[in-house]
């Protein structure tokens, strides 16, 4: 029996950080129209409706020069999607979702594509016997998903904040599975982890623990 595997997606246009700047020289002007293509992998374990978070598993990028139509690449798109193993009939949604996007876009204007593509795989728990699966169950369902616990308002009021320098390597949200662009404000965890300031507060809000390590905020139930 073949592992079920769904493919969703989400094609956005963001802004260029530059373009916010107050000043900008001639020379930091655009001269390519950047279009990013980001492939999630995330597995979720029918037996007991739990799930690893989302992984980076494959990143493209390829950049257009400024004042031609995106939709002159369509065969470029193709190949990358092709490259990172994504269905023929899930490829023709997203290329036209990209050309729909790109309809009468002004590359110049400091913007940049995002293709962010999220693959859930679900897997069949393989256990032992019957007791590992009733210990298995138990035990993730206290640690994952089965009744979140969020952290307390003032543990999230208090978490550092933080404007991401532009000469810093590009970090990724896990919660939105989104670049988090160089110049914009993100919090930074205890643990040192760095998330979009809206996803991480309303992630804890929902759950007391670091969506990547599991780090455990303060809480009113522990």
């Amino acid at each position: 029996m073949e592992t079920p595997i769904d493919y969703d997606f989400i094609v956005r246009l963001k802004p260029n950080t530059i373009r916010n700047s107050q000043h900008v020289n001639v020379d930091q002007l655009p001269t390519t129209f950047p279009v990013n293509f980001l492939l999630y992998k995330r597995e979720i374990y029918s037996l007991h409706g739990v799930y690893r978070r989302p992984v980076a598993i494959s990143r493209k990028i390829i950049h257009i020069p400024v004042g031609d139509s995106p939709s002159h690449y369509i065969n470029d798109f193709k190949e990358i999607l092709t490259d990172m193993g994504i269905p023929e009939i899930k490829r023709s949604q997203i290329l036209f979702e990209i050309t729909t996007k790109a309809h009468g876009i002004d590359t110049s204007n400091g913007v940049f594509m995002f293709v962010s593509i999220r693959k859930t795989v679900y897997q069949e728990a393989r256990l032992r016997n019957e007791e590992d699966d009733i210990a298995r169950a138990e035990r993730e369902s206290m640690e994952v998903e089965a009744k979140p616990i969020p952290a307390t308002k003032s543990s999230i009021d208090a978490l550092e904040r933080v404007v991401l320098d532009a000469s810093a390597s590009a970090r990724d949200c896990t919660v939105c599975m989104e670049e988090i662009d160089a110049g914009s404000e993100a919090i930074r965890m205890p643990c040192s982890h760095v998330y979009h300031s809206d996803c991480i507060v309303k992630w804890l809000q929902t759950s007391h623990m670091c969506p990547l390590c599991r780090y455990h905020m303060p809480c009113e139930n522990l």
